[in-house]
């Protein structure tokens, strides 16, 4: 019985022996496994930081190429309303002519909708036109504005003072005339 005993003893020694190193594998698992998590997430937050800090960079960019599209429309749009008041000083073209240009120029900039360009246009035709015709005029001024066509010539035979234009270039011109004489 004492070798019975013995064994038994032994085996008890084994496997508390097992049991301790089954205890410290465990350990060393979660502390490789808590380390693999630790680098993971500081890999993880390197890269957010990086994307970050390309983000924070774009941003900037952008805010800067926003600011100067601006001034470049801006510019664009004073260049334009320049040029349509020389027109009219001129005699080259009509005010409502130059407002027309003015609205295809802020339709080009993308500061104004084709749409609302054509309905600021049907402001500017003779108000004994016919609604149908005005209805007509102002989808194909839309369609032109979308287009970038001539805007101008599409409706001019329709606009309030496009006969007065005309007598009134005449007219400044005779007067330039007798002055001179």
């Amino acid at each position: 019985m004492t070798d019975e005993i013995q064994d038994i003893e032994k085996l008890i020694k084994q496997s508390g022996e097992l049991s301790d190193s089954l205890i410290r594998l465990t350990r060393k698992l979660q502390e490789r496994q808590a380390g693999i998590y630790v680098q993971r997430g500081q890999e993880r937050s390197e890269r957010l930081a990086a994307v970050r800090s390309k983000l924070t960079d774009l941003a900037a960019c952008s805010g800067i190429l926003i600011h100067e599209i601006d001034q470049e429309r801006q510019r664009h749009q004073h260049q334009a309303y320049i040029n349509a008041r020389v027109a009219v000083n001129n005699g080259t073209s009509t005010p409502q002519e130059a407002v027309i240009e003015l609205l295809r120029t802020s339709v080009a900039d993308q500061t104004m909708s084709p749409d609302s360009a054509a309905e600021q246009l049907v402001k500017l035709l003779r108000p004994e036109l016919p609604a149908s015709r005005k209805i007509e005029i102002r989808e194909s001024a839309k369609a032109a504005f979308e287009a970038g066509d001539d805007v101008i010539s599409k409706v001019r035979p329709f606009l309030k003072a496009g006969q007065h234009h005309a007598e009134y270039s005449a007219d400044s011109n005779k007067q330039a005339v007798r002055q001179r004489v």
